[in-house]
C-alpha cells in the first residue's frame, strides 16, 4: 500500500487527517500506469478511505482532493454502500456490476482429456507473446496464481491468472483476474474449475460476467449481482477500456466479498 508499484510515481499514498498530531481519518491511493490502445493513461484507485466516529463529518476533506486530479482515471474497486452514495453524486459511473459464478459440479468434460495445465511459471514463460509475457512480469512476484491452458497439438493457449480470495470470513473462492483466450478457457471450464477448487480448496470460482461475450449459457453457472458495484470515473475512458483487474489493490493484499 505504501511503495510505488506499475508505474505509479506520484511519492504519496493517500491522504491523512490529523487533530493534535492524531490520526483521526485515511483515504488510500494507489497510482498505475498501463498502456491503452497503445497510449500510456494513468490511473488512481482509491482505498481505505476511515474516519473516527467522531470526525465523520469532515470526511469529505479526504475525498475532495481525489476529485481534483484532472489527468487520472479514478477507480474504487471495494466501495461501501455508503463510499458509492456519495461518488454518485460527483459523477462516478459502475464498472463490475455483476459476476459469474463456476460451480464444481463434475460434467463429462470435468475429465480434460486434450487439455494441458501448466502451473509452473518458468514452463508457462516461452510459450507467451509480448502482450502476456509483461502482465507475467508486471504480476512475477504478486501472490495470485499463473496457468497455460493449451490442447494437445495446437498452439493456442490461455494464459490466466488467479487469486485466491474469501466470501466473508471463512468461504474461499478463485477469481480470475485476467484470460487472454476466453474461448480456450470457457472451452475447457468444466475441468478447469473443478481442478483449480479441488486442488486449491476453493469453493466456486468466479469472473466479471461482462467479460463473457455475447449471451452465452454455460452448465452449473450462476450470475450474481455484487452488494455494491465498483467504480470510476473518467471523461474518456469506458469499463472495457479499463480491462480486467489486474493493477489494483485487492490483487497486491486481497480483500473478502462481504
Amino acid at each position: 500500500m505504501f511503495r510505488p508499484v506499475w508505474g505509479g510515481d506520484e511519492g504519496y499514498y493517500g491522504y491523512v487527517m490529523e487533530d493534535d498530531d492524531e490520526v483521526v481519518g485515511f483515504l488510500g491511493t494507489l497510482f498505475t500506469e498501463r498502456e491503452v490502445d497503445g497510449e500510456l493513461r494513468k490511473f488512481c484507485e482509491i482505498h481505505s478511505w476511515y474516519v473516527k466516529e467522531a470526525y465523520r463529518k469532515e470526511s469529505m476533506k479526504l475525498f475532495l482532493p481525489i476529485m481534483s486530479l484532472r489527468k487520472a482515471t479514478l477507480l474504487n474497486y471495494t466501495p461501501t454502500q455508503a463510499v458509492y452514495d456519495i461518488s454518485k453524486k460527483f459523477g462516478w459511473q459502475d464498472l463490475e456490476r455483476k459476476l459469474l459464478l463456476f460451480l464444481p459440479v463434475p460434467t463429462a468434460r470435468s475429465l480434460g482429456t486434450g487439455v494441458l495445465v501448466e502451473a509452473r511459471k518458468h514452463a508457462i514463460l516461452p510459450y507467451l507473446d509480448d502482450a502476456d509475457r509483461k502482465i507475467f512480469f508486471d504480476h512475477e512476484n504478486v501472490e495470485c496464481r499463473h496457468f497455460l491452458i493449451r490442447e494437445k497439438g495446437s498452439t493456442d493457449y490461455a494464459y490466466v491468472i488467479l487469486k485466491k480470495l474469501r466470501l466473508g470470513r471463512f468461504r474461499p473462492f478463485g477469481r480470475i483476474l485476467y484470460a487472454s483466450n476466453k474461448d480456450l478457457l470457457l472451452k475447457h471450464i468444466d475441468h478447469l474449475k473443478l481442478r483449480w477448487c479441488l486442488r486449491l480448496r476453493l469453493a466456486f470460482v468466479v469472473m466479471d460476467r461482462d467479460e463473457m461475450s455475447g449471451s452465452r449459457k454455460l452448465p452449473f453457472t450462476k450470475t450474481i449481482a455484487r452488494e455494491v458495484p465498483s467504480l470510476y470515473k473518467s471523461k474518456d475512458l469506458k469499463p472495457a477500456d479499463i480491462g480486467p483487474q489486474l493493477y489494483t489493490l485487492p490483487l497486491l493484499i486481497g480483500y473478502r466479498l462481504h
